[in-house]
């Protein structure tokens, strides 16, 4: 199984790699959460890719990444380990948030969004922002949103996880077990391969129904696996 980095400093580029990348059974589409020349995924200029993949019925799959050209929150820090901790959640709640508050889903009704090796702890607190935002301004400077921000995360995300994650549980019981998988950033030194693994699979702390939606049906389902 094997996803296709989009060329998204070329969004034209990157809709016809999408279309070729499918003839050739990818399940997915890689790209950064990153604002890429000053383009947030949610820019107007992204309009095209976002029909042809919810056409393609692939989901798209953000991770940041190092780059000497697009900025990250990480940039900030004058040390790696520093930029690591801040740059991947902080960057996949601002792709997130764009996605949902401009229109993209709204628009994009089956576009999947499959948010990788960012952790999934900052889920409850992020829809909880985004909720208090919803309730106090509306739509009022966003027209195009039209329910509550958390209805199209849950119709539409997956958050990947770290088998070890203390705050999964709680995550689980305020989200549910629906918008979450695993991941392992297999072969990584920091990767939880493949101890991550059974470490979610013996968490009573979590159900066992839900231990097996996050560790396949939830995956299977974003990336219409059948085997």
């Amino acid at each position: 199984r094997w996803a296709a980095m989009l060329p998204m400093q070329f969004p034209d580029l990157a809709l016809d790699e999408a279309r070729r990348a499918a003839q050739h059974d990818c399940v997915g589409f890689y790209m950064r959460p990153n604002p890429v020349d000053g383009r947030e995924l949610s820019h107007p200029d992204n309009e095209p890719l976002w029909g042809a993949i919810e056409a393609l019925g692939r989901p798209i799959c953000i991770h940041d990444s190092g780059s000497p050209y697009w900025p990250s929150y990480g940039d900030r820090m004058v040390t790696h380990t520093a930029g690591h901790i801040l740059a991947h959640p902080f960057e996949a709640m601002s792709a997130m948030m764009s996605l949902i508050w401009f229109g993209v889903i709204e628009r994009h009704p089956r576009l999947g969004v499959v948010h990788v090796e960012a952790d999934a702890g900052w889920v409850p607190y992020w829809l909880q922002r985004m909720e208090q935002h919803w309730e106090f301004s509306g739509n009022a400077e966003h027209p195009e949103l039209k329910k509550p921000p958390t209805e199209y995360f849950l119709s539409n995300f997956l958050v990947a996880a770290r088998g070890d994650e203390r705050t999964l549980p709680a995550a689980i019981s305020l989200v549910g077990d629906r918008s979450f998988a695993v991941n392992t950033d297999y072969p990584h030194p920091d990767g939880t391969w493949p101890w991550g693994i059974e470490r979610l699979a013996e968490n009573e702390a979590i159900p066992r129904e839900s231990r097996r939606r996050i560790l396949w049906d939830n995956a299977a389902k974003a990336f219409a696996l059948d085997v």
